[in-house]
């Protein structure tokens, strides 16, 4: 494969995070999750002026359950990058948009445009000239995968986590770019050090021409990376959610309109409580 990178392609690690719940772990961790944990990825980005973060729907539906589980009905999310911060939340899944008839697997939370640098982050400004032409040979999905993270002792005693943002390049699957997923698949000629895309969810995925590079979707799924006993040569495969300007303009400004009203409602079941 012969992936043409621009420079700033290069930097894209700093529009993603860790995300995980926002759950106290004991004295020694805080907030911050076992590395055994089940994590994925969120993606800060920008459009018309206002940022938000975006993971998908699954990932969101996940740490609700488990919350559920523990007896919590709202406990917001942290993004686990040092020194952490906190996304109250909620987010949002936008409806099918259209032709597309099934539900998007996003979710979305509009945040203060100063929130990704509190972890050293920044938003990606997605733009209607960077949209991409289809149909795409190659794409980059970036994120930070579950099995990719270990603890890391501080000075203090204290633990934090080490996080691996992994890129991983792979070819596209016959698209016209019209299907709200395209599936991204290559063959390895050796095992890469990353054994697993799991927990990449949620991550952006971008094209490049070497030149420059967009916006294609996010991560839907990011599967294992195997060799099998029948001698196949290890695989690369995602699945991403397609995306352009005017899709996330309408899905964003579907956020501006229904989040805070939302919001209230978490707001008003804790008040009485």
């Amino acid at each position: 494969m012969n992936f043409l990178v621009d420079d700033e392609l290069l930097q894209t690690c700093k529009h993603v995070a860790t995300i995980s719940r926002l759950k106290y772990h004991g004295p020694d961790r805080s907030f911050v999750p076992p590395a055994t944990s089940k994590t994925a990825t969120v993606t800060f980005i920008e459009v018309n002026d206002k940022s938000y973060a975006v993971t998908a729907r699954h990932v969101i539906e996940s740490f609700r359950n488990s919350a559920l589980q523990e007896g919590y009905e709202d406990e917001g999310y942290l993004c686990v990058q040092s020194p952490g911060v906190d996304i109250n939340g909620p987010f949002l899944t936008p409806p099918p948009t259209g032709l597309i008839t099934a539900t998007p697997d996003m979710a979305i939370c509009p945040i203060d445009k100063k929130l990704p640098s509190r972890i050293n982050k920044e938003a990606f400004q997605v733009l209607a000239q960077n949209d991409a032409n289809w149909p795409i040979s190659l794409a980059v999905a970036i994120g930070f995968p579950t099995d990719e993270k270990h603890d890391l002792q501080n000075s203090h005693g204290n633990l934090n986590l080490a996080l691996s943002c992994v890129h991983a390049v792979a070819e596209g699957m016959d698209s016209d770019g019209l299907s709200d997923q395209v599936q991204f698949f290559s063959e390895l000629s050796e095992m890469p050090t990353v054994g697993s895309l799991s927990g990449m969810s949620g991550g952006p995925v971008f094209w490049s021409d070497g030149a420059r590079h967009g916006l294609l979707g996010f991560v839907k799924e990011g599967l294992d990376i195997s060799v099998s006993e029948c001698g196949d040569k290890p695989k690369v495969q995602f699945i991403c959610q397609r995306v352009d300007y005017a899709i996330m303009e309408r899905w964003t400004n579907y956020i501006d309109r229904n989040w805070q009203s939302e919001r209230d409602k978490i707001n008003a079941m804790f008040c009485e409580l």
